[in-house]
C-alpha cells in the first residue's frame, strides 16, 4: 500500500513544484509597474467622469496598456487606435447580437477564429495574447442584455483604451528613442552570448543545443530590433534614426561573422557601407495570411482549437444554467489561446482554477467588509497593479487578484445579481471552461502536432534552398533574394518554438530532433552567407 502511495507522490511532486515556482522574470517589474499605472490611472479618471458604479467597467479598456510596451511614438499611436477601435468595435457586436441568445455563442466563435488568427498572422512583435480582441464581444453579449447599458459600457470601454494610449505616449516625453535602443541594446547582448558560446563550445551535445540556442535567440532580436527601428515611420528620415540603423547593422554583421566562423565558411565578411542592405523585416502581407491558413499551420490549429473550446464551453454552460455564460467561455478561451504544450496548458489550467477558488474566498472576505463604491475602486485598482506584476512570476498567484478585480467592476455596474449567486456563477463556469480547454488539449495533442513540426520542416527546407540559390547566383541583394531571405528567417524564428511545443505535445517527436539541428544550422549559415 506504502509503495503506490510514494510512487504517486514521487511523480506528483515536481507538479507541485511547478505550479508554486516563482519564474525569473525581474526585468518584467518596470514595465508591469508602468502598465499596472497607466490602467490604474484611467480607471479612476473613468470613474471621476461616469461615476464608480459604471466606471469601475473600464478596466477592460484600460488594459490596452498592456499592448504598448517598448513600442516607438508613431507605433503607440497606430496599435492604440487598431486595438481601441477593434475592442469597441467586438464589444458593440456583441450588444447586438445579445438580444438573439441562440446567435450569441456562433457569433463569438466566429470573432475568436478571426481574431486569432489575425493576431497569430499579423502581430510579428507580440501583444499579451489575443484574449483582449474578443474579450469585448463575450462582455458586449453579456451586458447588451440591456441595451441601454450595453451602449453605455461600449462608450466607457472605447474611452478607456484611447485614454490609456494617451497615457502610453507620456512615458516617451523624457525618453522618445528609448525603445528602439533598448532593441538594440537587447539584440547586441543576444549576440554576443551566442558568440561567446560559439567560441567556448567543448563539442558535447549540450553546449551544442546551448549554442543554438542562443543563435536563434541572437537572430530573432536582430530582426525585433530591425521591426522596432521601422515601426517608427514616419520618423525614420533623421540622422539620429541612420544612427541607429547602423548600429543594428554592426550588430547583424557580427552575428553573421561569428555564424560563418562556427560554420568554416571561407571567405571575407563584407564591410558595412551606407547602401548595405542586409537587414531583414516583415514578409510581405500576403506571405503572413497564406502562411497563416495553411491547414498545418500553428496560427490556424491554435485558432480553431480556441474556437471549439470556447463554443463546448458556451453549450455545455447553457445547458448547465450558469447565470454568466461567459465565464466559462472566457476561461476556456484564456487556457488556450497561446499553443503551449499539454503539460504547460494543463498547468495552466490548475492555476486558473485553484486561483480563482482562492480569489472567491478575496471576493468574499470584501464583501462581508462592505467597503463604499470608492474603496472598492482602490481594491480594484490594487488588484490591478499586483496581477500586472504577478503574472509573469505565478500564474496562480495573480489570479488570486484577477477574481476579486473582475467580479468587483462587474458588480459594481449592478448586473452581476446577488452575492451568491455571482460567486457560484464564477466558480461553476470557470471549472467548466477549465475541464473543457484540458480535455480539448489532450485529444488533440497526438495527431496535430506531428503534422505541424512536418510542415514547418518541409517549409524551412525549401526556404533554405531558395535563399542558397541566390547566394549561389549572386542575387542576394535583389528584391527576390531580399524576400527569400526575410521569409527563411521568418520561418526560422518560429522553428524551435514548434519543435519544442511539438514535442512537449508528443514525446515520439524528439526523434525528429537531429533533422531539426541540422535545419536550424543550414538555415542560419545561408542568412550568414550574404556577408560573404
Amino acid at each position: 500500500m506504502l509503495l503506490p502511495l510514494r510512487a504517486t507522490r514521487h511523480r506528483m511532486r515536481p507538479w507541485f513544484v511547478d505550479f508554486f515556482a516563482l519564474r525569473g522574470a525581474r526585468g518584467t517589474i518596470a514595465p508591469s509597474l508602468q502598465a499596472g499605472s497607466i490602467s490604474s490611472v484611467t480607471v479612476v479618471v473613468s470613474c471621476l467622469l461616469f461615476g464608480p458604479h459604471l466606471g469601475a467597467i473600464s478596466l477592460f479598456g484600460s488594459m490596452l496598456a498592456l499592448w504598448e510596451a517598448e513600442r516607438p511614438l508613431w507605433a503607440r499611436v497606430r496599435n492604440g487606435l487598431l486595438i481601441a477601435s477593434t475592442m469597441s468595435v467586438a464589444m458593440g457586436l456583441g450588444v447586438i447580437v445579445a438580444p438573439y441568445r441562440w446567435a450569441t455563442i456562433p457569433a463569438i466563435v466566429l470573432l475568436i477564429l478571426t481574431a486569432a488568427v489575425t493576431y497569430h498572422a499579423f502581430l510579428l512583435t507580440r501583444g499579451p495574447g489575443p484574449l483582449l480582441l474578443f474579450y469585448g464581444a463575450v462582455l458586449g453579449t453579456y451586458f447588451g442584455m440591456d441595451p441601454h447599458l450595453g451602449w453605455k459600457i461600449v462608450g466607457i470601454t472605447a474611452f478607456a483604451a484611447l485614454f490609456a494610449g494617451c497615457l502610453t505616449l507620456l512615458v516617451l516625453v523624457t525618453d522618445p528613442h528609448g525603445p528602439e535602443r533598448r532593441a538594440i541594446a537587447d539584440a547586441r547582448r543576444a549576440v554576443e552570448r551566442y558568440r561567446a558560446a560559439a567560441s567556448n563550445a567543448s563539442g558535447t551535445a549540450p553546449a551544442a543545443e546551448r549554442s543554438r540556442r542562443l543563435l536563434a535567440d541572437a537572430y530573432a532580436a536582430v530582426n525585433r530590433a530591425w521591426l522596432t527601428l521601422n515601426s517608427a515611420h514616419p520618423a525614420t528620415a533623421g540622422r539620429g534614426h541612420h544612427h541607429r540603423e547602423g548600429e543594428l547593422l554592426t550588430v547583424n554583421r557580427d552575428l553573421a561573422a561569428g555564424v560563418l566562423e562556427s560554420s568554416h565558411v571561407p571567405g571575407q565578411v563584407r564591410t558595412l557601407s551606407p547602401d548595405t542592405p542586409l537587414l531583414l523585416g516583415r514578409p510581405s502581407l500576403s506571405f503572413l495570411l497564406a502562411h497563416a491558413l495553411r491547414r498545418d499551420s500553428v496560427a490556424w490549429f491554435t485558432a480553431w482549437r480556441i474556437g471549439l473550446a470556447a463554443g463546448v464551453a458556451g453549450v455545455a454552460s447553457e445547458l448547465a444554467g450558469i447565470g454568466h455564460p461567459y465565464w466559462a467561455i472566457l476561461t476556456a478561451a484564456l487556457v488556450l489561446h497561446q499553443w503551449t504544450g499539454r503539460r504547460a496548458t494543463t498547468l495552466r489550467a490548475a492555476h486558473r482554477a485553484v486561483g480563482t477558488i482562492v480569489g472567491l474566498f478575496v471576493v468574499a472576505l470584501v464583501v462581508v467588509l462592505d467597503p463604499g463604491p470608492w474603496w472598492a475602486v482602490a481594491i480594484i485598482v490594487v488588484c490591478l497593479i499586483g496581477q500586472d506584476l504577478l503574472v509573469p512570476f505565478n500564474y496562480f498567484l495573480a489570479l488570486i487578484l484577477v477574481t476579486p478585480m473582475s467580479l468587483l467592476a462587474i458588480e459594481a455596474t449592478g448586473q452581476g445579481g446577488t452575492l451568491s449567486g455571482l460567486l457560484m456563477d464564477r466558480l461553476l463556469g470557470t471549472l467548466l471552461g477549465v475541464a473543457i480547454a484540458v480535455a480539448i488539449t489532450w485529444a488533440t495533442s497526438y495527431r496535430f502536432p506531428e503534422r505541424l513540426l512536418r510542415a514547418q520542416n518541409a517549409r524551412v527546407g525549401t526556404a533554405i534552398a531558395a535563399v542558397e540559390g541566390h547566394n549561389a547566383d549572386g542575387t542576394a541583394f535583389t528584391p527576390a533574394g531580399r524576400r527569400a531571405r526575410v521569409e527563411l528567417s521568418y520561418e526560422l524564428t518560429h522553428h524551435l518554438s514548434v519543435l519544442d511545443r511539438a514535442a512537449a505535445e508528443d514525446p515520439r517527436l524528439t526523434s525528429l530532433k537531429d533533422t531539426d539541428d541540422v535545419l536550424i544550422v543550414d538555415g542560419y549559415t545561408a542568412l550568414a552567407k550574404a556577408w560573404v
